[in-house]
């Protein structure tokens, strides 16, 4: 039977102060955005009352309902329908969102725009990757691997890594594309501009230890004088966020100063020329050169300390995607996986959301009543699967000992998973379902780190619980027992 969201949706409505008090309306994987004309009007306690609310929060000039992957969309269709609202504009909400942010948030929602459309495409790379890796490896179902045992699957698991391999092959043309769109020109250019940067005539940059050793002879252009390599971009991702930066600069600049009867003749080859001539001489090498000074700056750090690093980045991951810093990390972890084809730090990622889960169930086993328990169990589920927002927004953080409790937690599996030296080959599933990206060889290790993750999280955050209450029914209730106020 089809849940009935009428009712909820009209006391969400009503909880934010009605139609009347809302601007503008949006939703995202979990949850609803609202631009509110008077913040004051919120009444937090009577929404969290609601049984599928599981938090709310502001930021960057938005109330957000935090609903839950899947069902939000569902709520979200419900009430456009009963306010009459369609769903607000990017340019509407990129406007409100920079008027509230500073010159580091906008930085960081550049990335967020950007890279987070391509993790479908990303994340479902990796997944086939994973399972490409376990039809190829030797010692996961025996002494010989899938593919020898079984010869007639090989051609599967070749076009399965074949498949796999073309989104970190082709990474500079998701990411042209998406850049593109974001800064607002023609997404179409962004796409043969990162085509022009993997183009098969240009020397790959896996190929630049041979140029520099002298094994390979590298080819020029002469242009007015300057000679400029013919070096492609292939895994890379700075360069063509940066070079469809300027792409978009001079189409829409070009744009303003061309006569509407020649731009369809002007604009496209000149923004696309001036653009790929620019990246080439200037911005891919110097962006190549930031790129490789952050993915060595990282692979230094774990290498030089790694129990130390391992230790930090768990503690630090979820209070980053609190404040949305996680969104630097993800553009980091894909160029990563891209040049170098693995990450330490995503192995840990699929750790934390376990450690955040075992609190969750913590707070299930004590609750109040029944709604708490359900949240907390939702949540619990959401977040097993790597989806943490209704977890923390909803049951950690508002309670505030379950946050710390999973942090501490997290940062102690960080730091085993670099005890064993653990890398991801991906972006992909976190939890339990994260073997696709973890290399067979770590299975073992990996998921005794994270079942002891969750029972150390579950069983810190319920022994403190149970004292708390305790404390609370000692000093403000003695005459009931611990076990009745839970």
């Amino acid at each position: 039977m089809a849940q009935n969201l009428e009712r909820p949706a009209t006391e969400i409505v009503a909880a934010i102060g009605g139609r009347a008090n809302i601007e503008l309306l949006t939703h995202c994987v979990t949850r609803l955005r609202f631009v509110l004309k008077d913040e004051s009007k919120i009444d937090e306690s009577a929404l969290k009352e609601i049984d599928l609310v599981k938090g709310c929060f502001k930021a960057g000039g938005q109330f957000q309902v935090v609903i839950g992957p899947g069902l939000v969309d569902k709520v979200f269709a419900v009430v456009q329908q009963q306010t009459g609202l369609q769903q607000a504009d990017k340019e509407e909400l990129k406007k409100v969102e920079e008027s509230k942010e500073n010159f580091l948030q906008r930085g960081l929602k550049i990335f967020s725009d950007v890279f987070i459309p391509l993790l479908p495409a990303i994340v479902g790379a990796g997944i086939l990757l994973g399972v490409g890796n376990i039809l190829t490896a030797a010692g996961i179902f025996g002494p010989k691997a899938l593919v020898v045992t079984y010869p007639q699957i090989k051609g599967l698991a070749d076009m399965i890594l074949m498949v796999a391999n073309t989104a970190f092959t082709y990474i500079p043309v998701l990411v042209a594309w998406s850049a593109t769109k974001r800064f607002g020109g023609n997404p179409m250019l962004g796409i043969l501009l990162g085509l022009v940067l993997i183009n098969a005539d240009l020397l790959t940059g896996t190929q630049m230890a041979s140029v520099i050793s002298g094994a390979v002879k590298p080819e020029y252009w002469n242009i007015f004088g300057l000679r400029i390599m013919k070096l492609g971009y292939q895994n890379s991702v700075l360069p063509p966020l940066v070079a469809s930066w300027v792409l978009v600069f001079l189409e829409k600049w070009l744009k303003k100063v061309v006569p509407d009867v020649l731009q369809l003749i002007v604009v496209a080859p000149v923004a696309i020329l001036i653009t790929s001539f620019l990246t080439f001489l200037v911005i891919g090498p110097v962006m190549n050169q930031i790129a490789t000074w952050i993915t060595d700056g990282v692979m230094a750090l774990f290498n030089a300390s790694p129990i130390l690093a391992g230790l930090l980045f768990g503690l630090l991951w979820e209070p980053l995607v609190v404040t949305g810093m996680h969104y630097a990390f993800i553009a980091v972890n894909i160029q990563l996986i891209a040049s170098t084809q693995q990450s330490s730090m995503l192995a840990i990622i699929t750790i934390v959301c376990v450690a955040e889960a075992g609190a969750d169930f913590a707070m299930a086993l004590l609750a109040r009543n029944k709604k708490q328990k359900s949240i907390a169990v939702s949540a619990g589920t959401s977040a097993l699967l790597g989806v943490t927002e209704p977890s923390m927004f909803g049951v950690t953080i508002p309670a505030k000992y379950p946050f710390v409790c999973s942090i501490a937690t997290a940062g102690l599996a960080g730091a085993m998973i670099m005890v064993f030296k653990e890398y991801a080959v991906s972006l992909g599933p976190s939890g339990p379902l994260s073997f696709v990206i973890i290399p067979a060889q770590f299975w073992p290790w990996h998921y005794m780190i994270m079942a002891g993750a969750f029972v150390l999280a579950l069983g810190t955050t319920y022994a403190y619980g149970r004292v708390l209450a305790r404390k609370t029914v000692t000093e403000e209730q003695p005459a009931i027992s611990a076990e009745e106020q839970l």
